[in-house]
């Protein structure tokens, strides 16, 4: 499985996991994807067979739902909750890292 980290994950989250061979971006680390509407940013992961991990729940369920009803695919959406991984505590992205790694492995 391949990953793309939405802009509010930091970019040491794909940096730590590359590193151990997995496939993860961030978008925070690509100027290209930076400030990218969220359809396009789908759009984009899409295309280049990544699952979105995101805690936007409430925009990209419902473009899922909109590409669904149009008979659109994507490689997957991963929501991740703000209170468990709370980017203003010292357990982040360390708790984010280690889920991801449990997942991917």
């Amino acid at each position: 499985m391949r990953l793309l980290l939405d802009g509010m994950h930091a970019p040491s989250i794909a940096a730590e996991l590359t590193g151990e061979a997995f496939d993860v971006v961030a978008v925070a680390a690509q100027p290209d994807l930076r400030g990218m509407a969220d359809d396009d940013l789908l759009a984009y992961a899409a295309t280049a067979g990544r699952a979105l991990v995101t805690e936007n729940v409430a925009d990209f369920m419902s473009l899922a739902t909109t590409w669904a009803a149009e008979d659109k695919t994507h490689s997957g959406l991963i929501f991740t909750n703000p209170k468990r991984f709370n980017r203003a505590t010292l357990a982040y992205p360390g708790n984010l890292i280690a889920s991801l790694r449990e997942l991917l492995t």
